[in-house]
């Protein structure tokens, strides 16, 4: 029986190394995958950061020690990735689509749209809420609240005042798309001017 490892035992142990560097930063890693780019390999680390932006050199720092501790394993261990790859880590993105488990523990807490398939009640079927988090197929979102668009001076859709917020429970079979609320709509839903995310950090891996 052969003891190479999967790809999903690989990005696995990526997540955990990724993990283990991340915390003490104050720092979430979000995904780990492989990516192709032409004809070089990627390894895509995603993080988030619960009180303020990723910024570059939060990109910078973690692909900087993530790529000494592989260096590390590949020493005593053996390469963890066989061959030359590009090691980028990199933010969310404003309209990030959440789709697992662990995406929707590291989000709870964070403003998200949702895209029903089906009317819910007064929200409709596209309306924003304060992710509670998720239990046995549900979604719980807090101070919800419906995404009514207009058009904007420029073309662009903002979201309308809504009615009174309320706390609300959906299937998740019944969401099209659960995704961050982006930061263009929180900016005119608020008022409040937001900072500008930061671009990713890049590294390279002989």
């Amino acid at each position: 029986m052969s003891d190479k490892k999967t790809l999903e035992q690989k990005l696995q142990i990526v997540t955990e190394i990724a993990d283990a560097i991340a915390g003490p930063l104050g720092l979430f890693v979000v995904e780990c995958k492989f990516g192709q780019q032409g004809r070089r390999r990627s390894l895509e680390v995603t993080i988030f950061k619960k009180e303020s932006w990723v910024s570059l050199s939060d990109c910078e720092q973690l692909s900087r020690l993530l790529e000494a501790e592989l260096d590390k394993r590949m020493a005593t261990e053996g390469p963890l990735i066989e061959g030359s790859f590009d090691l980028q880590v990199q933010s969310p993105g404003i309209d990030r689509q959440l789709k697992t488990e662990r995406e929707f523990k590291i989000f709870t807490g964070q403003i998200v749209q949702v895209q029903s398939k089906e009317k819910v009640g007064e929200l409709g079927i596209n309306f924003k809420g304060t992710l509670a988090g998720i239990a046995d197929g549900k979604l719980h979102l807090s101070k919800a609240s419906a995404i009514k668009p207009k058009q904007h001076a420029k073309g662009k859709q903002v979201a309308s005042k809504a009615e009174a917020p309320q706390d609300v429970t959906i299937d998740l079979k019944s969401c099209s798309t659960v995704k961050l609320f982006s930061d263009d709509l929180a900016r005119q839903s608020s008022g409040e001017k937001l900072p500008e995310l930061d671009g990713d950090g890049t590294g390279g891996h002989a």
